[in-house]
């Protein structure tokens, strides 16, 4: 990631010729995807319901978990009765399933899968194929919304809505091919969005002219509340405030969470990095809790959901966000409509009658 961000220069030009091969070669396969698709010969499967799609276009944290779930929440209060669908990344157990928020594991089911069951209260299904999990969540709990999580890329499932999140600011500044850089795919594939959103900064001129005319929404993590694990307590963020922090976490983008901390007035003393989706083992919060120097230690809801059951210390806490999206009204308005031109059951303005609306 720090050749994908400029970082590392050297790495990148004793590597370039191979990255260059490799980064064609991941290209031409999705072309071919694409043709296969376009050609029927593999297919794009259609469901009951209108299906809203979040994603992203760049490996890496870029803050789409968090927009699922508060577009779940916003849905629901709307009216509908939303499902979100998940592959359940690195998840053990095998076939399509709703998520129990009690008694199932992070790493059973997947640790967003698990976060957004606790936190939402709305099913989550997971899934490989996608459609099969949509007809099961209508079937189990008649959804009447699907909510795919990272669903940009997914093709064999017809979507009405998509969503995609952009990370701002300087972090990546390549918009290269997987792995020459950190594109999941060709950079123009972003006019084919219904709605973008910026996290956290701005975007360059490149990437502007490219979603020129898409409606687009500035986006930012609103901090919630601080909870100590071990004894179940909410506390006010503030309590951060002059504190010596250890903060670690297994994020796409953990300097993102380091940074947030220290906006509240935490003095991170101590970072402690992971991987993405990190399954963590006893030794590791061990180790984490063995540091002298620090007042607190605290990491992500993401992460807390996969460390339950352990030997907890006294002083460790997660922060609990929120995703806050200016102009939050009018992206749902961009919502609604991209799902009334499809002649889907909506609710009324108030969420509390059900109208009919049909292509004119």
């Amino acid at each position: 990631m720090k050749i994908w961000r400029g970082e590392s220069k050297y790495w990148k030009w004793l590597l370039l010729p191979l990255l260059i091969c490799l980064s064609r070669f991941y290209g031409l396969c999705l072309k071919i995807r694409s043709s296969l698709y376009k050609s029927g010969l593999l297919k794009t499967d259609e469901v009951s319901i209108p299906v809203l799609a979040i994603g992203n276009i760049t490996i890496g944290g870029t803050g789409k978990t968090p927009l699922v779930e508060r577009l779940a929440s916003r849905m629901k209060e709307i009216g509908f009765n939303p499902g979100i669908i998940t592959r359940g990344y690195k998840r053990t157990r095998q076939g399509t399933f709703c998520v129990d928020s009690i008694n199932d594991k992070a790493r059973e089911v997947g640790d967003e899968a698990l976060m957004l069951a606790k936190k939402t209260n709305i099913p989550v299904f997971v899934g490989k194929k996608r459609s099969h999990a949509i007809v099961e969540a209508i079937k189990k709990n008649r959804i009447n919304l699907a909510i795919l999580d990272d669903g940009y890329q997914v093709k064999n499932v017809m979507k009405n809505v998509d969503v995609v999140v952009l990370k701002g600011g300087q972090h990546n500044k390549s918009t290269d091919l997987f792995p020459l850089g950190p594109c999941r795919e060709p950079i123009d594939r972003l006019k084919n969005a219904d709605a973008i959103l910026i996290n956290n900064g701005n975007i360059d001129a490149k990437i502007e002219d490219i979603i020129f005319g898409i409606p687009t929404f500035k986006m930012a993590y609103r901090p919630m509340h601080l909870y100590n694990i071990k004894h179940n307590l909410i506390t006010h963020y503030n309590v951060l405030n002059g504190k010596k922090v250890l903060a670690f976490s297994g994020l796409g983008d953990n300097k993102s969470f380091f940074e947030l901390l220290r906006t509240l007035g935490a003095d991170v003393v101590r970072e402690v990095s992971f991987q993405d989706h990190y399954s963590y083992k006893n030794k590791d919060i061990e180790e984490l809790s063995s540091y002298c120097d620090v007042n607190l230690i605290v990491t992500t809801e993401k992460d807390a959901v996969k460390i339950a059951g352990m030997t907890i210390p006294d002083n460790l806490f997660y922060l609990s966000i929120e995703a806050k999206i200016e102009k939050e009204q009018d992206l749902i308005d961009v919502i609604l409509r991209k799902i009334k031109f499809t002649g889907v059951t909506l609710p009324d303005s108030g969420g509390s009658r059900i109208q009919k609306y049909w292509i004119h």
